[in-house]
């Protein structure tokens, strides 16, 4: 006779992975504050940055043109009609022609860090969360230390099911908070450097300026 042996399969759930990172805890919640500002401040830097980062040579060429001629007035038209930060900067210190070629240009120079100062606003907030972020992710991972000692110590036994839910806290959040973080310093860096290369484009096309004016006053 043969006998045949029923066996039961126990199924379980997979768990989603909605489901793992919500047991991290409420230590999620500053991380994800902290990650939904530092994207937006990236795209809003980074949209106002594209904005001004392309400097038209023509109109440089067309500044230097009427500062060699004498017309300073047109030169200050051209450049408020040029919506830029450049075109302020040339509109601003040409205001008083007559001034010394050091004081024009020291004026060229504080109006461009004015101008620098304004596309590096709010950059301060995306530096924060880099630094904040991984900090939290690992004070997420200490919770997740304690609750596992914790539950250590209620039980007789040591079994996987009484530290896993610290261990996911402890993995959930350090990841949480490196994700963040990397995201945030890679902005970060990334805007800066944006912010470099057009403060060098910027310094170039005002040194032709200043030689146009140099040459008007010879």
């Amino acid at each position: 006779m043969i006998f045949l042996q029923t066996t039961t399969i126990q199924v379980t759930r997979a768990e989603s992975v909605i489901d793992i990172i919500m047991k991290a805890g409420w230590i999620l919640i500053p991380i994800l504050l902290m990650s939904i500002i530092a994207v937006y401040f990236i795209i809003e830097r980074f949209t106002l940055i594209s904005s001004v980062s392309g400097i038209d040579h023509k109109f440089i060429d067309e500044i230097c043109k009427r500062i060699r001629s004498k017309d300073y007035s047109g030169a200050i038209d051209a450049g408020n009609k040029y919506q830029h930060p450049i075109g302020r900067i040339i509109s601003t210190s040409l205001t008083n022609p007559k001034l010394p070629v050091t004081d024009i240009e020291q004026t060229m120079s504080e109006e461009a860090k004015s101008e620098a100062f304004q596309l590096e606003k709010n950059m301060s907030y995306i530096g924060i969360v880099a630094t904040v972020a991984p900090m939290f992710g690992f004070l997420g991972t200490i919770f997740g230390v304690i609750k596992i000692f914790y539950n250590i110590s209620l039980s007789d036994n040591i079994s996987i099911g009484i530290i896993a839910s610290g261990l996911y806290q402890k993995m959930v959040s350090s990841a949480s908070g490196l994700t963040v973080g990397i995201i945030a310093y890679t902005g970060f860096y990334y805007l800066n450097n944006m912010i470099d290369k057009f403060v060098h484009n910027m310094e170039i096309a005002l040194t032709k300026v200043v030689r146009a004016i140099k040459d008007e006053k010879v």
